[in-house]
Order: structure tokens, then C-alpha cells, then sequence
């Protein structure tokens, strides 16, 4: 795995900048005529380094994109104030819902990492507006937009179909499970969408969100598989719950001790287990 706070260089002016913080990564697409900053993030100093790699490419211009408005993957907005952004079109209604905790979450997340947030946070509509498959070129980078419902109702995936890579947002992780925040259909319909891709070897480079990248077909396809089979057996678990007459409480007993992928080191991966049976549930 990839070690936190550090560097990767995919080639072909790709790179990925992995946080100390929850292994968020932020990706570069970098060449003179237009650089592409998705999801920059996390921590001051951080965001300074993002900045820097950006300036020594000498861009002509820089367009931020971001994949979701949860408050660490929007906070690294204020480092280029003037730079063009791309998100969904459903994203400044969620990234102005987000406001009121978005500056509390990060001022704390900086002081535990012995830091100050000093930039401050003020929610945006974006510039370009997009939803359903959009394709797009922005300087030398062709790159296909797809809504990835599941984890949030706002999110986007990018495909780079030349590079066959594949930018994730919060989904296909090796240091979380999928995390529900609606109903679970739309999770497995956006995750099935990528299987022809992923199997057909248009996907050979997988970013997550958060956690290591995957870097071979096998690998994409294996991560893919897997979190298809978690969410396929917790939509047939509930469904059981559920015609048995299950409360949610007792529902998500009877689930308590399902397995699911990627259990987070901090211990967290039974509570959000729990919550993907609530989601589940209700949906």
C-alpha cells in the first residue's frame, strides 16, 4: 500500500497526491496548455504542495474538479481562487447544505495534525455543470463524466478513456467499505456500469477516493467484484430481514456479523456496516 503523505507519478502528467488524512487522494493531470486539479485536498501544507506542482508545470490555465461536495474532497477550493471549476449539477445545492460544517471539520482536522486553517471556506456553484455521461476535452485531456450515485446523490466519476484510468471518487477503496448515504439500488447500478469497462480493459488504473490505487486490470476488476458482492448480499439480506418482518434494529443484529470488504483500521467498518443495513432498510 502506499504510504500516507506522499507522491505518486503514474506518467503521462498523471499524479496523485495521497493525504495523511484518511489517505484522501488528490489527483493532477498536468501539461502546459491546461492542468486538472481533482478533489484537492486535505491538510495546509498539503494543499501547499498541490499548489506548487501545479505552478511548476506552467499551465495556461487550471480547472478544478470535484468528484462530490463532502467537505474533504471541496476544501482545498481557496488555493486557486480564480481557477475554472467542473462538478455535477446537483453539487452547489450539496455543497451549500455541507457549509455549516465544512469549516468546523477542517480547522479541527488541521489542529490535530498540529496545523491552522487560515484560508477560510465559502460554498460555490461551479462554472461547468454536469450529470448522466459527459464527455468532455480540456486541454489534452478527453475525459468522460458519469454519475456514481450510491455514496452521495451529487457524485461523479471520471473516466480517462486514453490513459484507461479510471478517477473513482469515494468508491472501489481498499481501506473502506462502500459507503451508503440513499438507498442502495442506485450503488449497484452505478458499480455495474463499470464492470464491461473494467472487463473490456478500458479500466487498467484504478484512484479511489481514498486508499492505494489499483494498478492492473486484474486488480480493478477484483476491487469491482468484490464490492458488487458486498452490496448484492446486504440488498438480499435485508430483503430476507425485511419479509420476515424484522424491525431495522433487529435487521441489523441479524447483519451484525456479515462480512464486509475493507474494514477501516480505525475500527469504524461495523458502524458503517450498520448504517449501509439502515440505509438498506429504509430504502
Amino acid at each position: 500500500m502506499v504510504a500516507s503523505s506522499s507522491w505518486t507519478d503514474l506518467g503521462s502528467g498523471i499524479r496523485v497526491r495521497m493525504s495523511a488524512a484518511f489517505q484522501m487522494n488528490s489527483v493532477l493531470l498536468l501539461e502546459r496548455e491546461h492542468a486538472v486539479v481533482v478533489d484537492p485536498g486535505i491538510l495546509p501544507d498539503e494543499l501547499d504542495d498541490l499548489a506548487r506542482a501545479v505552478e511548476s508545470a506552467k499551465p495556461a490555465v487550471v480547472t478544478l474538479v470535484f468528484t462530490h461536495a463532502h467537505w474533504d474532497h471541496v476544501i482545498g477550493r481557496p488555493w486557486w481562487p480564480t481557477a475554472r471549476t467542473l462538478a455535477h449539477d446537483r453539487f452547489a445545492a450539496a455543497v451549500k447544505r455541507e457549509a455549516p460544517r465544512i469549516l468546523d471539520e477542517i480547522r479541527k482536522l488541521a489542529k490535530q495534525h498540529g496545523a491552522t486553517w487560515e484560508r477560510g471556506f465559502t460554498p460555490f456553484r461551479p462554472d461547468l455543470e454536469v450529470s448522466g455521461l459527459h464527455f468532455m476535452k480540456l486541454g489534452a485531456w478527453r475525459m468522460v463524466a458519469r454519475d456514481a450515485f450510491g455514496h452521495a446523490d451529487h457524485q461523479l466519476s471520471f473516466h480517462l478513456p486514453e490513459q484507461r484510468t479510471l478517477i473513482a471518487a469515494d468508491m472501489l477503496s481498499d481501506v473502506e467499505p462502500p459507503i451508503l448515504n440513499g438507498p442502495l439500488a442506485p450503488y449497484l447500478e452505478t458499480l455495474r456500469a463499470l464492470r464491461p469497462l473494467a472487463a473490456g480493459g478500458a479500466i487498467t488504473t484504478l484512484i479511489p477516493g481514498h486508499g492505494s490505487i489499483a494498478r492492473t486490470r486484474e486488480e480493478v476488476s477484483a476491487r469491482l467484484e468484490r464490492d458488487l458482492d458486498y452490496l448484492e448480499r446486504l440488498q438480499a439480506e435485508v430483503a430476507r430481514a425485511r419479509a420476515a418482518g424484522l424491525t431495522l434494529e433487529a435487521a441489523q443484529e441479524r447483519l451484525a456479523g456479515m462480512p464486509f470488504p475493507s474494514p477501516p483500521a480505525d475500527g469504524s467498518g461495523h458502524e458503517l456496516h450498520r448504517e449501509n443495513v439502515e440505509f438498506a432498510y429504509r430504502g
